[in-house]
């Protein structure tokens, strides 16, 4: 017997989220009567057979061999371009995915070069900033271990310790000064404001808005609405959206944003279809653009973007390429053209990679990223929000000029390996 499961629409370069954003038909798995290995993994292996987006190159595995879902699941994947498909905890994909939280001590962090872990930034309510750690201090060891010792162990991720309330996490660093200095922190229960940094510049006498944009959940319909309907009562016309920590989320949310961006200009037209396997035809769906109130009716915006930039991030820009000036600035994206539904079983969520998007013209084929236009560093030594911050001042020099400056047409495109980045879950993501 085929149980229905309604499962969310997902974009996302770190798993999913049952948060809203719609739902999909029933498929063709049955439900776990118990949640013993077998049961799950037999439900595991019916959902992979229906709705994988890369079915055919699915290997024929015998479920009931594996010791956990999670084993099966990777011994399925076509490893050649899946690195996404994920089994989550349900309890952590809700709380992050409804309400923009995690438990965690509430920084964004950037690992380089094996032995050096930077913060990209911290959040507003969390145990960081309340002990005044802040953006481009660096890591020197967590709960005793150097960064290299993590490395070469079980991970920057175990390093961090349990994710739970209260678990301890003892820090050594240094501030932007070089000044050493330790903490001990708790972990808690941390919210991202989705719009983390507003501003508005004058760039020769264009209005200019700026808008950090975290993560495409549930949260960010309020916040956005909010800060359009801002930037519209303030005359913005020209418009830099900070993508560059931002890896994804809900569908629903990228196509509200895309008409915030687009308004008129876009209105009516293709913003994405959803194409899935041969057997799933029948779920194939065009979304289109829609005029939303506050609309900012840009023909061109410039996206800050770097190794983190992913999946719904990546639909705006895809999306909305046919039809306005779409500028990168920054580093090039992670390349994450495919989506996913959620299929709760026990106490966690299946995402396989369910469909591929593409935009108007059928463009859906960036599984290497996005190339930036004008290279310029994350400067983590300044503000996000800072015109002075590289990022932001290239963005703003596009605005002013249509064109690179000097600086980022001489700087070497970096077509590299992203630095390992830990932007949602303080090391667990």
């Amino acid at each position: 017997m085929a149980w229905p499961v309604i499962v969310a629409v997902l974009l996302s370069a770190c798993g999913g989220g049952n948060g809203g954003g719609g739902g999909g038909a029933p498929i063709n798995a049955v439900l776990p009567d118990d949640c013993s290995v077998i049961a799950q993994n037999r439900f595991v292996s019916d959902v992979m057979k229906d709705i994988y987006y890369w079915v055919d190159e699915m290997p024929e595995l015998d479920p009931d061999l594996f010791a956990s879902p999670q084993e099966l699941l990777n011994a399925l994947l076509f490893s050649e371009l899946d690195r996404f498909s994920v089994i989550a905890d349900a309890a952590a994909e809700d709380a992050f995915f409804s309400n923009s939280q995690f438990i965690g001590i509430g920084m964004g962090i950037l690992l380089t070069g094996g032995d050096t872990l930077q913060v990209t930034q911290t959040f507003s309510d969390g145990p960081a900033r309340a002990a005044g750690i802040d953006r481009g201090f660096s890591i020197l060891e967590i709960n005793g271990q150097t960064i290299a010792e993590a490395v070469a162990g079980d991970g920057v991720s175990a390093a961090f310790g349990p994710d739970r309330e209260g678990a301890q996490v003892n820090l050594r660093y240094t501030d932007l000064a070089g000044t050493e200095m330790q903490a001990t922190l708790f972990k808690a229960i941390v919210t991202i404001d989705t719009v983390s940094a507003q501003a508005v510049f004058d760039v020769d006498g264009r209005t200019t808005g700026y808008l950090k944009f975290r993560n495409f959940v549930e949260p960010s319909f309020d916040a956005l609405a909010s800060t359009f309907a801002d930037l519209q009562q303030q005359g913005v016309t020209e418009l830099v959206l900070d993508l560059r920590y931002n890896s994804g989320g809900l569908i629903s949310v990228a196509n509200y944003l895309a008409g915030l961006l687009g308004g008129q200009v876009t209105a009516g037209e293709v913003f994405t279809r959803r194409v899935h396997n041969m057997q799933n035809a029948d779920r194939n769906l065009t979304t289109n653009f829609v005029d939303e109130a506050d609309a900012l009716d840009l023909n061109r915006v410039v996206i800050i973007t770097s190794g983190s930039t992913a999946s719904a991030s990546e639909l705006i820009i895809n999306g909305l390429d046919p039809f306005i000036d779409v500028w990168l600035v920054g580093d090039d994206t992670v390349g994450k053209p495919v989506g996913s539904y959620g299929f709760s079983f026990c106490d966690k969520v299946l995402r396989p990679i369910s469909f591929a998007n593409e935009n108007a013209v059928g463009n859906t084929d960036f599984f290497a990223g996005f190339a930036v236009d004008c290279p310029a560093a994350d400067e983590l030594e300044r503000a996000l929000g800072d015109p002075l911050e590289a990022s932001l001042a290239e963005a703003l020099y596009v605005i002013d000029n249509n064109a690179c400056s000097l600086s980022a047409r001489s700087r070497e495109k970096s077509r590299y390996t992203p630095p390992r980045s830990y932007n949602l879950f303080d090391g667990l993501q």
